[in-house]
């Protein structure tokens, strides 16, 4: 789930993750240094705690886009959402979509100093799956569920057996965090893994600091040496220290970047593979009617949110990015036309004429908070009443996205590198389904798509899942939007992704 970049939420995580780079001296904050003065010392400023530091164990993509820097896979994210492998070397996997065999790069070298072999992977791998002596509870139950088997063959190859075909298996692996064997009861106290930068020290509510791990197994990388993730839950308090010049990288609202120092500042632009919804809990009474779905869909006007909000941002009109342009099903687009006549009447049909309910909305996240703004004042025109509550992150987390304890809600759900990762969240069988969305024939497709290799076929499977979700109206799909980020004209080499990830290695 999530969220980094500008907007980012779950999963989550999370729309609107700030990145924010200040400055690490108070003092050299108050003075303009000149446009060829390079920092060594670095703040990333983020606008949520974080909901553990253990890589097995986080949920939220906010921490993701953070710890990535800390943790390696096996295999990684190209700029253009490619998989490149990582601490892998190479991988080949069988014509039957069931076996993957891996050979690892034999120079790379944990934080704490150890060497990396086909060990460490194994226990990984057997600690996600709850088949550890010291986890015998799986931690991710997409990866219990996909694998049978972990072997080590000899110290630098690891071949990973699955229970059934799945073409999207890899690409999952690239946000899995590699750890030295035996590692974990201490991950989330003092994390290690082999990322470019080593953990130092975390002050929860207040920073993360991490350093440039000098065994890097990418030459010449990274090229700052200290950062610090400072976390600001008021956004207004971010801005602030922006405009103050104590800030140097950060993702901002389109608001925020008019009122910035172009003298100072550049702004860069990026699409975000990222479905900003309103969430409905299809188990929710008035929810479970297809027909209240599809009016709420025909009532809100998502051309004037995204004009007044992000400006030239993809409208959705179903659970996928038109960034994924190969698997986008581009038939779906305006499916849902504005149009408050229809919203009447198929309200009037389901007999929910006085329609009321309340969205949830995670308060760290202002570009949510506005968005439900200005949907409850386009519901009214309808006769709907709906309400905001805006919560905490990390209740969030706990009540919306962990147990379904909402009505509705605001959300964004990150990118991912498979359309599997994408779509799959609506699966009846996925356990993390807090949309509560159910179709047999939408998880026979996704289920198909899983078990063929030939990727215009799945292609085909994947647009027919995301017709399915755009007629049952699952949710309201409103854009993909776009991330500003207000980067010091000191700084340069900042990437951007089809996945939440803050990448540090290139920023000097």
């Amino acid at each position: 789930m999530k969220m980094k970049k500008a907007f980012r939420s779950v999963l989550a995580c999370a729309l609107l993750v700030s990145t924010v780079l200040v400055l690490a001296s108070g003092c050299a904050a108050k003075k303009a240094a000149s446009p060829s003065q390079k920092l060594s010392k670095i703040v990333v400023g983020i606008p949520q705690d974080f909901d553990s530091l253990d890589p097995h164990k986080y949920a939220a993509s906010g921490t993701q886009e953070v710890m990535m820097n800390v943790f390696s896979g096996l295999v990684g994210a190209s700029t253009d959402g490619r998989i490149v492998p990582d601490l892998a070397q190479s991988y080949t996997v069988s014509s039957d979509l069931t076996t993957v065999d891996f050979k690892l790069r034999q120079d790379v070298v944990f934080h704490d100093g150890s060497k990396m072999t086909s060990k460490d992977v194994k226990y990984s791998f057997d600690r996600l799956c709850g088949k550890t002596t010291d986890q015998t509870k799986p931690l991710s139950a997409t990866l219990a569920k996909s694998i049978s088997n972990v072997e080590a063959v000899g110290d630098y190859e690891v071949k990973i057996t699955l229970t059934a075909p799945d073409a999207s298996f890899v690409s999952k692996l690239a946000t899995v965090g590699i750890i030295p064997e035996n590692s974990g009861p201490s991950q989330a106290q003092h994390p290690v893994g082999a990322g470019p930068y080593e953990f130092v020290s975390y002050t929860p509510g207040s920073s993360l600091v991490l350093k440039k791990n000098p065994n890097y197994y990418v030459k010449g990388e990274p090229h700052i040496q200290t950062v610090e993730f400072k976390i600001y839950t008021d956004s207004n308090a971010a801005q602030l220290a922006l405009q103050n010049g104590e800030i140097n990288l950060m993702s901002v609202t389109l608001e925020q970047s008019k009122q910035l120092n172009t003298a100072k500042f550049n702004i860069v632009k990026s699409a975000q593979n990222m479905v900003q919804l309103m969430a409905l809990n299809n188990s929710y009474g008035p929810f479970q009617d297809v027909r209240v779905r599809q009016a709420l869909n025909y009532a809100i006007d998502k051309d004037a949110i995204i004009k007044t909000l992000s400006p030239g941002s993809p409208k959705l009109s179903t659970n996928f990015c038109p960034i994924m342009s190969y698997y986008y099903n581009k038939s779906l687009d305006n499916s849902y036309k504005t149009n408050q006549a229809k919203a009447r009447q198929l309200l009037q049909e389901a007999g929910q004429q006085n329609l009321s309910f309340t969205v949830r909305v995670p308060a760290e996240y202002q570009f949510h908070v506005d968005t439900a703004q200005i949907i409850q004042q386009q519901l009214k025109a309808v006769g709907v009443n709906m309400q905001i509550e805006t919560i905490d992150w990390n209740s969030w987390l706990d009540q919306v996205y962990n147990k379904a304890q909402y009505q509705a809600t605001i959300i964004g759900f990150t990118g991912k590198l498979d359309p599997d990762a994408i779509l799959g969240r609506y699966a009846s069988t996925y356990a993390l389904n807090f949309v509560k969305y159910s179709n047999s024939s939408f998880d026979k497709v996704i289920s198909d798509a899983k078990q063929t290799s030939d990727t215009a076929k799945r292609a085909d499977l994947y647009k027919q899942a995301e017709a399915i979700l755009t007629q049952d109206a699952a949710s309201v799909y409103i854009m993909d939007p776009v991330s500003y980020i207000a980067m010091d004209k000191r700084l340069s080499g900042y990437k951007t992704y089809p996945i939440s990830f803050i990448d540090l290695r290139s920023i000097q």
